[in-house]
């Protein structure tokens, strides 16, 4: 077989609804996605953009606990989404994980989301391109398959992964802003020393200095306010709301997302906690492997831990956007606002 993968689409009669969670790292993604993937209907696949580039070639944890190589779920994905391809011959992954391993940082960068936004991408970008999402387009289908669900919960968070994603007919893209105060984000992102859970070598987690976060966030922010405005079904959750109110907030969250739950969807969700059991989620924090009842306290403690030089430059960055959020100014809740 060549460098190029054909893949033959076994299409379904209607579009697979994805939940993508988009917005910054550090956001309490994890918390949502595993929220969202508890409701009946729904199935949680944790970070999808991570399975080809992380999780399959470093043969990383899945939610459940398995090793990816041992997860029947994600097994019978493979099986299902890539082996009539490749004739069974490779397990269903191990050929498209080298190619797409390959191709993923190549084609989804923030460096490229202008030419995926406006659909400029030139021929040999937009070949590559096609095979990136076809592959993705057949991930998605074998995974709602698989769970018999009908919402595929994506918490992938890349706003670049996103612009691509739109590219694909066959998906009916239910969009997610989960926004959290960049100061918060930028206290989690500047701690060191934290181990990748999912991770069977014990590696650490990345950080970002507080300055480069701020840019960042600010900029992916503006981005996901683009790409709500252009989803014909979208939402923002903040974290502290998520915490502070799960239930109201995530009933809010699916009603404008067009998926209303019917009674008894969210009784798993309390007043400040939530009853969550083990699912396939891969990639994304160590809360991922806690079951059980979970009690929900805000986490802030970058009021306490942030530097005070660099708490200031991360607030005077996004300042615009955090008054428009409802952290500073009049409409800061007493709880999780400041001036």
């Amino acid at each position: 077989m060549g460098t190029v993968l054909t893949i033959f689409h076994r299409m379904r009669e209607t579009p697979v609804k994805v939940l993508y969670i988009a917005g910054v790292g550090r956001s309490g993604s994890t918390l949502l996605e595993r929220v969202l993937g508890a409701v009946p209907g729904f199935v949680n696949a944790g970070e999808v953009n991570a399975i080809f580039s992380r999780v399959a070639s470093q043969d990383q944890r899945c939610g459940c606990g398995e090793a990816f190589s041992e997860c029947p779920f994600w097994t019978a994905v493979g099986a299902e989404a890539f082996g009539e391809a490749f004739g069974g011959a490779f397990g269903g992954w191990d050929e498209v994980t080298a190619r797409m391993s390959a191709l993923q940082p190549r084609l989804i960068r923030q460096r490229q989301v202008p030419r995926l936004a406006t659909g400029a991408l030139g021929t040999a970008y937009g070949l590559e391109l096609a095979e990136y999402l076809d592959v993705h387009h057949r991930l998605y289908q074998a995974i709602a398959s698989v769970s018999g669900a009908e919402v595929v919960v994506d918490a992938s968070k890349s706003t670049a992964q996103l612009f691509a994603l739109r590219r694909i007919d066959g998906l009916d893209l239910r969009v997610v802003n989960l926004v959290r105060d960049s100061r918060g984000v930028a206290n989690s992102w500047n701690k060191s020393g934290i181990v990748k859970p999912q991770s069977q070598e014990g590696a650490h987690m990345g950080t970002y200095a507080p300055h480069r976060l701020a840019v960042l966030w600010s900029a992916l922010q503006l981005e996901c306010t683009a790409l709500r405005a252009a989803a014909p079904h979208s939402t923002r959750v903040r974290y502290e709301d998520l915490v502070a109110k799960p239930r109201p907030t995530v009933e809010r969250a699916l009603t404008e997302l067009g998926l209303p739950p019917k009674a008894g969807d969210l009784a798993h969700v309390g007043e400040n906690s939530v009853e969550l059991g083990a699912s396939h989620g891969v990639a994304g924090s160590r809360t991922r492997f806690t079951h059980g009842r979970i009690e929900l306290q805000l986490d802030d403690a970058w009021r306490s831990t942030l530097p005070a030089g660099a708490r200031r430059v991360v607030t005077a960055v996004t300042l615009p956007q955090l008054v428009g959020y409802g952290y500073v100014g009049r409409r800061a809740d007493a709880r999780t606002g400041t001036a």
